[in-house]
């Protein structure tokens, strides 16, 4: 365990204290702090984390990391922006640049890739965690994702128990945000992937470009060995003509491409995978970019190796009984096309359920309600509002549906939409609700309301 002094000497930091603690955690959050750990207080988009210093010396900090200078009860290092250096000092202490990482990025299907990641690397014969938006697995412990990419200390943290729990691989998911905010700084990886690029975000990059070029920070050197790019549209052709490392491109025409025939995923290329597989084309696609990944990096996957396909919230059939309910992450237009793309040919009749979310891109809202537009019947209804009122947010779904004759109605509690979509849908259709996907939760009126939209449509199917 470094003692605090060593990390204020690699780091260039002044040590305001006389006494010199050990130091084997470190937290950004007050609600992960440790026993002997270092306190990284910032300022945060409500609250400053000195506001929670209280919490965090009753649960075991020993030692504070501030952009303010003060006299603190505990031993204190200043840095003008702790989370330049937050990553960096967490891998000082936890020891993680020894962890095989492989990192997934895009719009669409970073869970369901990331998910893909860990069963096949399980396959390989090669323990593995999982970081992603929907879960975070470390050995037999599942637990509930805070952030898609965890604050750096905490996804180092994380890391750390892989580690002791004998898990030296890991698959995660990367968000732009996570990319540009410094969360995953003192990581490298041995192979990242990158599955589409659609609208989403714009209201934290104001353009695609922009958000491109988020994405593009995970395939820099030093950040990344190699990386496997989904080339499935011009976004995707852009970022492997940015990319200034070794490289391969997955498609038709690309250095490799695959097939699916609703049972088995085949892999082409310079190495041949077969692999056994129950879920759909879309997930397929996902599947593939996995797989490729790891003979990237030169693992062994069992040939005619079988994938579970099932991932939380990811076009998950939640009842067998009739009409089949499907819940979904999708919250971009290009996301509610696919999966509505997926169900239109499998059910004679499909209706859809949707909500856009508040306090995000306002412009993806009518895309939305366009995308849903192969579906028989189109339910708007409520999803996150957060602290916008959830009547203007549907108004916009309600104005593209009325503009483009989409048939729909509006009902404003998504427990009554999916109660009346079921009523609406006979038995040999299917209804695809987008937006809740594994989320036990509902934000409004900036509180987490319980909501779990799984088992709410597995009560309207009893």
């Amino acid at each position: 365990m470094p003692r605090l002094s060593s990390l204020a000497q690699q780091f260039h930091l002044e040590l305001h204290s006389e006494s010199d603690p050990e130091i084997s955690e470190v937290a950004i959050t007050a609600q992960f702090v440790k026993p002997a750990a270092l306190f990284i207080a910032v300022a945060g988009a409500k609250h400053h984390g000195l506001d929670f210093l209280d919490q965090a010396i009753g649960s075991g900090a020993v030692a504070l990391l501030t952009d303010r200078a003060g006299d603190y009860e505990l031993p204190t290092l200043v840095h003008p922006n702790p989370r330049e250096i937050a990553g960096e000092l967490a891998a000082a202490v936890y020891g993680t640049e020894a962890s095989e990482l492989f990192a997934v990025t895009g719009t669409n299907g970073k869970t369901s890739t990331s998910y893909f990641l860990r069963r096949l690397l399980i396959a390989a014969g090669r323990p593995a965690g999982l970081i992603s938006s929907a879960e975070q697995i470390i050995g037999e412990q599942v637990q509930s994702a805070e952030l898609t990419t965890p604050e750096a200390p905490r996804l180092h943290q994380l890391l750390y128990q892989m580690r002791a729990a004998g898990e030296s691989s890991c698959a995660l998911e990367v968000s732009a945000q996570a990319l540009v905010r410094n969360r995953v700084d003192g990581l490298g990886f041995v192979v990242s992937g990158f599955t589409n690029l659609s609208r989403d975000h714009l209201d934290d990059f104001g353009t695609m470009e922009n958000y491109l070029a988020a994405k593009a920070e995970l395939f820099k050197p030093g950040r990344s060995q190699l990386t496997v790019i989904n080339i499935e549209d011009s976004w995707g052709q852009q970022l492997f003509d940015l990319v200034d490392i070794p490289k391969l491109s997955l498609g038709p025409g690309c250095d490799y491409d695959y097939s699916f025939d609703g049972e088995l995923l085949s892999i082409s290329g310079a190495q041949q995978l077969v692999i056994k597989f129950g879920g759909t084309a879309l997930m397929a696609k996902n599947l593939a970019l996995a797989a490729v990944m790891l003979l990237a990096a030169g693992i062994d996957v069992p040939n005619g190796s079988e994938v579970e396909h099932e991932v939380p919230g990811r076009l998950q059939l939640v009842s067998s009984k009739r009409p089949h309910v499907y819940v979904d992450y999708a919250h971009t237009p290009a996301g509610v096309a696919a999966a509505v793309a997926e169900l239109r040919g499998q059910y004679p009749q499909l209706t859809v359920v949707l909500g856009a979310s508040g306090n995000r891109d306002r412009g993806k809202r009518a895309e939305m309600a366009l995308a849903a537009a192969p579906a028989d019947l189109l339910v708007i209804t409520d999803q996150h509002p957060r602290d916008e009122d959830p009547a203007e947010i549907r108004s916009q779904l309600v104005a593209a549906a009325k503009d483009s004759g989409i048939e729909y109605i509006e009902v404003p509690d998504p427990a009554e939409a999916i109660a009346r979509a079921v009523a609406a849908t006979g038995p040999e259709g299917a209804i695809l609700w987008c937006g809740p996907g594994h989320l036990k939760y509902r934000e409004i009126a900036g509180k987490k309301v319980a909501f779990d939209a799984i088992a709410i449509a597995q009560g309207e199917l009893l």
